[in-house]
């Protein structure tokens, strides 16, 4: 924010006119208009005096310190860290409270100075004297209510925490709730936690199974990754390899069973290997046309199901289908004259209609 949005900000959160301000300033209105306006500037002179009558300090009505950069603050924790070590929590306690005066308006300051002091106790102990743990949460209250929605989240996280080993319950559900949906992975995660330290357990198992189940798809699809960059690099062993970890995890996490043949065919598709290539595809392709009943796991039997829930095998069998055959999708190209392949394809075709 530059000086004269500040004047202006600040003239208004004390309820004085330009006339007023010009006043006890000893100046002319006119003066004080054109100094909002950007287009002249206070007399050095005035400024203490100017920055009294806000309730602010010099270097905020200056703009140096409004904020810091990330990097600024990294080294600043690591100056925290180092005065721990060296000279104890106290003098890093001292620190950080200093910093602290001197740039109030940055948030995530707030927020990293809070999260290593935390950090600090846990390795050097409690400073002497004084309310840390009051200390740490003021911090993250202030943090939580930054216009940053990163850092705003990120304190409210820890605040949670904090009311839950408090077991003050309703304070951290009303939190969870002001989390956006965006963070539902962690949000959930809190959730959980909460139901759990409730006692609720009928509420805690189908959200955890809900989260199992996208763990579960996460880590297949980073394993395909995986198997993807070995390909990629030649890896054809560790390939293989990545590829029965997908077989077995299919069979272990009660998984579509489609998703067992993915890293076999990937690895076929990348060899040109028709022969293989046709018996994965043989396997694979009717395996999709299974319609999987996750229900039916132990893993999964809580999880509310979907009204009128379709098969997802027949609604991407027709793409799949259609590449297989497209000329132009030349990945396929080694597989098309395999003898077999049209009949195969048209067998799909035939059961997809049905």
């Amino acid at each position: 924010m530059k000086i004269n949005e500040i004047i202006r900000e600040k003239r208004l959160a004390k309820g004085l006119t330009q006339e007023q301000a010009a006043s006890r300033l000893g100046v002319s209105p006119p003066a004080v208009n054109k100094w909002e306006k950007g287009v002249t500037y206070p007399d050095i002179t005035l400024l203490p005096a100017l920055a009294r009558l806000l309730d602010t300090d010099l270097n905020t009505l200056l703009s140096f310190q409004e904020e810091l950069s990330d990097q600024e603050i990294e080294a600043f924790q690591n100056e925290l860290l180092a005065a721990a070590e060296t000279e104890g929590t106290q003098k890093a306690f001292a620190l950080a409270m200093e910093k602290l005066r001197e740039f109030p308006s940055c948030d995530m300051l707030c927020l990293s100075t809070a999260l290593t002091l935390e950090g600090l106790v846990c390795l050097y102990g409690k400073p002497d004297g004084g309310d840390v743990e009051g200390t740490l949460e003021r911090l993250y209250e202030q943090a939580a209510e930054s216009a940053d929605a990163r850092t705003a989240n990120q304190a409210k996280v820890m605040l949670f925490s904090k009311y839950m080993g408090r077991q003050e319950y309703e304070r951290a559900e009303k939190l969870l709730e002001e989390l956006p949906e965006e963070t539902s992975d962690s949000k959930n995660r809190l959730q959980i936690n909460l139901y759990m330290a409730q006692e609720n357990w009928e509420a805690a198992a189908p959200l955890t199974q809900k989260k199992l189940m996208k763990d579960i798809n996460g880590v297949q699809s980073s394993l395909l990754l995986l198997l993807d960059i070995d390909l990629k690099l030649g890896r054809i062993d560790e390939a293989k390899q990545v590829s029965a970890v997908i077989r077995e995890m299919t069979g272990i996490f009660d998984l579509w069973d489609y998703c067992a043949y993915l890293g076999d065919f990937q690895i076929a598709t990348a060899q040109k290997d028709a022969a293989g290539g046709m018996k994965i595809l043989e396997k694979m392709l009717p395996a999709m046309l299974k319609k999987w009943d996750p229900y039916s796991s132990v893993l999964y039997s809580r999880i509310p199901r979907k009204e009128n829930e379709r098969n997802m095998g027949s609604l991407f069998m027709p793409r799949i289908l259609e590449d297989l055959e497209n000329p132009e999708v030349q990945d396929f190209d080694f597989l098309r004259e395999v003898p077999g392949f049209a009949e195969l394809m048209k067998e799909m075709k035939e059961k997809l209609q049905k």
